[in-house]
Order: C-alpha cells, then structure tokens, then sequence
C-alpha cells in the first residue's frame, strides 16, 4: 500500500513506507498470546488470563488460591496516545488513510510492547508477586464477582473495580471463576433467572457449581 501513494503522493512515502514496515516487523517478532490457562505451571495459580483492561491500562491476571494479582503491562499512554498520535500525523500526511495507518502501527506497537513485558514478567517468576504499577486484590474481602458480557465487577465494602476481557474470553471462563470465587460470583443469566422468578409460587433452582458438581458425583461413585 505505501509504494501506491508515490504516483499521487510522493512526499507521503515518508510516512508510509516507514510505517508499513514497521507493522511487518512488529507482526512478524510479536507472538499470539495465549488467551488464559486453566492448568499453569504453577500450583499456586488458578486461572491465568494474558489480557484484561481497567481503566485504559492493559494487565496481564493472575487468579490465585486466596487472591488476585494485576500485572500492569502498559500504560494508558502506550495504549491510547501513542496510538493517537501516530494516526493524527498520518492525517496531516496522507489523509484518513494516514490515519487509518498510523492507528495500525500504534496498535502494532502496543501489542509488542505488552508481549514484552508479558514474557519479562514470565521469564523473571514474577507472576505472583505484586510491584510499583500492580494491583492485589484478597478473596475474602470481595462481597461480588459478577460476570456480564465482557466485563467482570469486583465488589467490596468500599470499592469497585471492572476488568475488560477480550470478546470470547467470559463464556469460556465461567466455569473456571464458578470454581474459584464460589458463591459470591454470579453471572448476567443467573441474575435475570433470579428476577424473573421472584414472583410468589415461582421456585428459582440455582445451578450448582463445578466443585459442588464433582463433590455429588463422587459422592455417587460417579467419575466427573
């Protein structure tokens, strides 16, 4: 695409020739993430999640046995503004296909940048450990974990706190977080179930958890 705009516009090749081979080189040394892992290494951790966002700032989570961990990978000024100021230069250059490039590229170089720090977390065991940037949050002093749509809300006595998964990342974690927070975590169908049965002669059968599942059926002599 950038050596197309060195008929109409030469002084474009610039931008574009630079920027188009920086989104090939950062696509090419970036490796997919892993999405999240039910079973790590690790036995302390539970659920390990690559990507989450709060509040603009991307974080690698780590759910453990008795708390959870946020290990802040980037900022809100790789996240947005580098982004942001690459597409507003590709706009002054090349128009909204600048644009269009230089929001790629800030994109690329926030994915990069997040693998990065990612495999340093890895690499140094630093996964259940809390630093400067990282959040900590302790089971036991959550009053809900609620999961709807993408976001899930953890709530205590005096604070509250969302964490934004990536599309596809919460029907397939239910069953983990079920297993993990208990009964103080409810789901966005199981809060609608619970209100349209509230009505007098109407019996609400809750769905048991994966543990309480596996208790019964061994209980029965059944293999879960």
């Amino acid at each position: 695409m950038a050596f197309l705009f060195a008929v109409s516009n030469p002084a474009g090749l610039l931008f574009s020739v630079p920027i188009s081979i920086l989104n090939i080189v950062i696509g090419l040394v970036t490796r997919s993430p892993l999405g999240f892992e039910n079973k790590p290494e690790s036995e302390n951790i539970r659920l390990l999640v690559d990507r989450g966002v709060v509040r603009a700032s991307v974080y690698e989570i780590v759910f453990l046995n008795s708390k959870l961990i946020l290990k802040r990978l980037s900022s809100v000024t790789v996240t947005v503004i580098l982004a942001l100021v690459l597409a507003i230069v590709g706009l002054e250059v090349l128009g909204i296909i600048g644009a269009l490039m230089g929001g790629i590229a800030g994109f690329s170089l926030q994915e990069f940048l997040t693998q990065r720090m990612r495999n340093k977390i890895e690499s140094e065991l630093q996964l259940t450990s809390t630093g400067n940037n990282d959040l900590e949050i302790k089971y036991e002093g959550l009053k809900e974990v609620r999961l709807a749509k993408n976001r899930l809300y953890l709530t205590t006595e005096t604070n509250s706190l969302s964490i934004n998964f990536p599309r596809g990342y919460s029907r397939k974690m239910t069953p983990m977080l079920e297993s993990i927070f208990g009964s103080k975590f409810e789901t966005e169908e199981s809060i609608r179930a619970a209100e349209a049965c509230s009505s007098p002669g109407c019996f609400y059968i809750e769905r048991p958890s994966h543990e309480d599942h596996a208790r019964q059926t061994r209980g029965q002599g059944i293999d879960p």
